[in-house]
């Protein structure tokens, strides 16, 4: 665990976590430059470990333990994430991942490098962004060194532009802080700041008022939006940050936190993150050693309850061979591009069509063996199924697995 004062709660959180299930926890020190110039790791007691942020001075020495874990096939959390350690937490990457997404673009803030002055005015001039925006730094954190630029005087307080951001400004109704943990939303907090002073990021970010979310409709389209936010950064533990638009009630994505911390969060939504997380670190180590058929029921399983009701309602009907089960999903998975999820529109078709001749048919199972074997040998996602390993959400995720288990069974007569 990161030793900095400031990060205390997160030690005890895990610690008094591995004392409720009876595990042994160390917090480590001592490993220095020299240890991870020699891989000298053997004698460290590392079965589970969750990597957190880490600081440029440290950053090669990080990608060097990173690298001896999963050499020594030790089970890790946050490890191969998006772009590497170090564009993780920067806000300019993360906004060109949700771009690149076909659901998430439309949730995207429009975000530039600032540069220089005479850069920031030519955006403006441009028509990208429109006043008022803020300038931000890029890996910056619980709202700090944000400032709101409402007119081209205001820049000249600006003393250096070289780590900062533009991003157009959002006035808030409120944020929402939402944790994702092994590929699904496992609660919602939402937050409203100074509403006399819109610009006080800091008081946004912290949240003055902090209540649960219950609204179920706003819960299913936050827990869509966080989790492909956290799937497309290959973040399997992730704080993802929405706020809403006051005028508009539009949504947009602030960021993904790979450090994020609960000291607010547990009190007001009473959801314990570290036993959540070590929960996640179980799953993991018992997948590896069951049939992936097996893994797959496991993974959703213990997830299931996390999903939107009208996605567990469509799995379970699946599994039971409801004719029409599928229906609501085929637009959607028709529209995604070839590239995405590992062709997950192309599997869905297939699976499908199956589904249905066994169903509506009463079609052999058996003739679909040469597809059963062929979903087989993709990897398992790390959200536990066929939506392949580069991203995952159980949402999409449960449907597949759900049209592959059904066929399986048939299949084998189970």
């Amino acid at each position: 665990m990161e030793g900095r004062e400031e990060n205390r709660h997160m030690v005890e959180g895990f610690a008094d976590a591995a004392k409720r299930k009876g595990w042994n926890f160390c917090q480590l020190f001592g490993i220095n430059s020299d240890r991870v110039a020699r891989f000298d790791f053997a004698d460290t007691p590392l079965d589970y470990v969750i990597f957190r942020e880490l600081s440029k001075n440290n950053y090669h020495e990080a990608e060097r333990i990173m690298y001896w874990l999963k050499q020594n096939h030790k089970v890790c959390i946050n490890v191969d994430v998006a772009g590497r350690r170090m564009s993780t937490s920067d806000k300019h990457f993360q906004q060109g991942l949700f771009l690149m997404d076909p659901f998430l673009k439309k949730y995207a803030l429009p975000t530039f490098e600032a540069k220089h002055k005479a850069n920031v005015l030519s955006y403006i001039e441009a028509n990208r962004v429109h006043y008022p925006i803020v300038l931000k730094d890029r890996r910056g954190t619980a709202g700090k060194n944000i400032t709101l630029i409402s007119a081209a005087e205001d820049l000249d307080d600006i003393k250096d532009f070289r780590n900062l951001l533009i991003e157009q400004y959002i006035k808030p109704e409120c944020d929402y802080r939402v944790f994702v943990i092994g590929g699904v939303a496992v609660g919602t907090m939402r937050k409203i700041g100074d509403e006399q002073n819109p610009g006080d990021f800091v008081s946004w970010s912290a949240g003055r008022q902090k209540n649960k979310e219950e609204d179920q409709e706003t819960l299913n389209l936050l827990a869509e939006i966080a989790t492909r936010a956290a799937a497309v950064s290959k973040l399997e533990y992730a704080g993802v940050d929405i706020i809403k638009e006051a005028e508009t009630g539009n949504y947009y994505l602030l960021e993904t936190n790979i450090a994020a911390g609960w000291p607010n969060f547990t009190p007001i939504t009473h959801i314990n993150i570290p036993d959540l997380v070590l929960d996640w670190f179980e799953d993991i180590d018992e997948g590896k050693e069951e049939s992936i058929s097996k893994a797959v029921e496991n993974y959703i399983s213990h997830r299931k309850n996390y999903l939107p009701t009208y996605i567990q309602d469509s799995y379970e009907q699946i599994l039971s061979g409801l004719p029409g089960a599928t229906e609501p999903y085929r637009e959607k998975f028709s529209n995604y591009p070839n590239q995405y999820l590992y062709d997950a529109g192309r599997i869905f078709e297939r699976l499908e069509d199956a589904y249905q001749k066994i169903t509506e048919q009463n079609e052999d199972g058996n003739i679909y063996k040469d597809l059963i074997q062929e979903i087989k040998s993709m990897p398992l996602s790390w959200a536990g199924n066929y939506i392949g390993p580069e991203v995952g959400t159980m949402h999409d995720g449960a449907i597949l697995s759900a049209l592959y288990l059904y066929i399986l069974h048939k299949i084998d007569k189970i």
